[in-house]
């Protein structure tokens, strides 16, 4: 009996085994992280991360870390570049230390729209040269989309462009930021943008060039009341993920993250241009006012800042990628 009981105790034990789930691996965790918080690239992740979960069946683990919750942006670039941080979404031109031709869309007057930048950074000739630019150096993006469009944030107003001379408005540390400015008549300032608002409230510089997606949430509206879309520039961002990490992922994982990364773009897009018209609306709700441009004004403005192209194209780091670019803009111009 006692050897009867033996060998029923094990045959249970066999067949429970055979009911539990078995797991080869452990998820691998992948952290998203980013500097904003409740706009366009805080919705990607967010959608990013219900589909990755969903199509892998929890084999990859996303989970989302906006407001600069994984450091500032040198921190999180080094964190992808050696594969302790999985993703990184923003600007591309923050990569430039890796390849100058990230700056490439930058140039004022290269794009109409929103929608204009996202389908010429997504078209075939260009998405995958420009997302793999420095996937030699450790960084492969998986989307690009249109983030925002250029605007001043100014402490007095800006009604004509005349209005911005002398002024000292901060940018990027670029040569083509600087450039645009300098041939508005203003001193470009470049400094971190943590810095920015304070700088504006102590009357250090007059006011910034960015984003309002990027400026409304940081309140900018409490020191630089005016705020005068000019849209000279759009401002691409793109998810960047660490080629160590993704070495480690199975192909068929690695072929999740390239769909879902296509998948979200149109609808990025979208997010990004309602942002910046309901940024603009809270603007004015918060006390700040929103400044219209003359439209002719604003486009002999663009009309002189065009050939401040010849910066990249004079450049031969830079100068191939943005010919592509510009040629694919001729063709997805409607």
């Amino acid at each position: 009996m006692k050897f009867n009981r033996i060998i029923m105790s094990t045959v249970a034990l066999g067949a429970a085994v055979a009911l539990t789930p078995t797991f080869v691996a452990a998820a691998t965790v992948m952290k998203i992280g980013f500097v904003t918080i409740n706009d366009g690239q805080h919705k990607s992740a967010k959608w990013i991360q219900k589909e990755v979960n969903k199509r892998t069946g929890g084999s990859i683990d996303v989970k989302v870390f906006p407001a600069a919750q994984l450091g500032k942006i040198p921190r999180q670039i080094e964190g992808v570049l050696l594969g302790t941080q999985e993703a990184f979404i923003s600007p591309p031109g923050f990569f430039k230390g890796l390849n100058p031709a990230f700056a490439a869309p930058d140039a004022p007057g290269l794009f109409d729209s929103f929608a204009h930048q996202t389908n010429t950074l997504n078209h075939p000739d260009v998405r995958e040269k420009f997302l793999n630019l420095a996937t030699s150096k450790g960084v492969t993006g998986k989307y690009i989309v249109c983030a925002g469009a250029s605007a001043f944030a100014m402490r007095n107003p800006v009604r004509s462009l005349s209005d911005a001379k002398g002024k000292k408005i901060r940018v990027l540390a670029s040569p083509m930021e600087v450039a645009i400015m300098r041939e508005l008549g203003a001193a470009g300032t470049p400094m971190p943008y943590s810095e920015v608002l304070p700088a504006i409230q102590r009357r250090v510089i007059d006011g910034a060039s960015s984003a309002v997606v990027v400026m409304g949430p940081s309140k900018f509206y409490t020191a630089a009341k005016y705020l005068t879309p000019t849209h000279f520039t759009y401002i691409p961002t793109a998810m960047w993920t660490s080629a160590k990490w993704l070495a480690k992922l199975s192909q068929k994982q690695r072929e999740i993250l390239d769909q879902v990364g296509k998948e979200v773009t149109a609808t990025a897009n979208k997010w990004s241009e309602d942002d910046t018209k309901a940024w603009e609306k809270k603007w004015g709700d918060e006390g700040g006012t929103v400044i219209r441009l003359n439209e002719d004004e604003r486009k002999t403005a663009l009309a002189k800042l065009r050939p401040l192209e010849n910066i990249f194209l004079k450049d031969p780091k830079i100068a191939p990628m943005y010919k592509l670019i510009k040629a694919t803009a001729a063709k997805t111009r409607k």
